[in-house]
């Protein structure tokens, strides 16, 4: 039998003992804001250097049926892993695939996935993003406040978002509706503790954008959350409380276990 090291070549940094680990310390905010480690900010970096896993094929296939209109595919999907599990990395994916993936589409995973949601091309969708680690709940906008200035209607909540005050149905079906659009959130739960004093209004406001995404064909919703309590029990109630509720976070949403993904 060959050596591993002849089957399988390290890449150069590795082999010469300069890889900086740190790169796997993954932030949607930054890739967002085109700032941090290329081998995540940079779309063809990112998909050269990720490699397609089935588990990651088949989300981003997933959320490419629904996009695409093809009456398939998951409306709200929860990513829950522990910490380092992948889950932003996978975040990651599914904004360079809808904001890069048209003219990339001779990558691997770019073109796997489109293979497997049986779709010829990736469809133009609005991308907004929320990370609850780059939020300010005291002088920043709230989840509802960034997702409209982001999908250029802010006007239509900005009354909400000023009080602090979670929008109705009505007003996200308003919000959501004229375009295809994917909605991808990251590190809610430490959002939710850091939002002392509105954490109730944020819990319904993520209850009423879940039952909107699944009434709306060409929307999708992805959220992360840990699979453990990081935050303490305040941050863990909270979560519990909210997927009681009636048709709840949780019971709306299909769970999925990220893996890391990186070669």
């Amino acid at each position: 039998m060959r050596p591993w090291h002849e089957v399988v070549v390290p890449h150069p940094d590795i082999r010469a003992g300069t890889f900086d680990e740190s790169v796997f310390a993954a932030d949607l905010a930054d890739v967002v804001a085109d700032r941090g480690p290329l081998e995540y900010r940079d779309a063809e970096t990112f998909f050269r250097k990720t490699y397609p896993t089935r588990g990651l094929v088949e989300l981003l296939a997933t959320v490419l049926a629904r996009l695409s209109g093809r009456g398939t595919g998951e409306a709200v999907i929860q990513i829950q892993t522990p910490f380092g599990g992948g889950k932003t990395h996978s975040l990651i994916a599914l904004y360079h695939l809808f904001t890069a993936g048209q003219r990339l589409a001779d990558q691997d995973l770019v073109s796997q996935t489109l293979q497997a949601a049986a779709v010829g091309e990736v469809p133009s969708v609005r991308v907004a993003t929320f990370v609850g680690t780059a939020a300010d709940p005291l002088k920043g906008r709230t989840p509802w406040g960034e997702l409209a200035e982001q999908l250029g209607r802010y006007e239509l909540l900005r009354e909400h978002d000023q009080r602090r005050q979670a929008p109705g149905k009505d007003l996200l079906h308003e919000l959501l509706r004229q375009q295809p659009t994917l909605v991808l959130m990251d590190e809610i739960a430490e959002y939710v503790v850091k939002a002392k004093g509105f954490g109730g209004q944020v819990l319904a406001f993520f209850q009423e954008l879940t039952e909107t995404a699944k009434v709306l064909p060409r929307c999708a919703l992805i959220a992360t959350l840990p699979s453990s309590a990081p935050y303490g029990e305040e941050a863990s109630g909270r979560s519990t409380s909210s997927s009681r509720s009636s048709g709840g976070w949780r019971r709306s949403t299909r769970r999925w276990k990220a893996k890391r993904s990186t070669s």
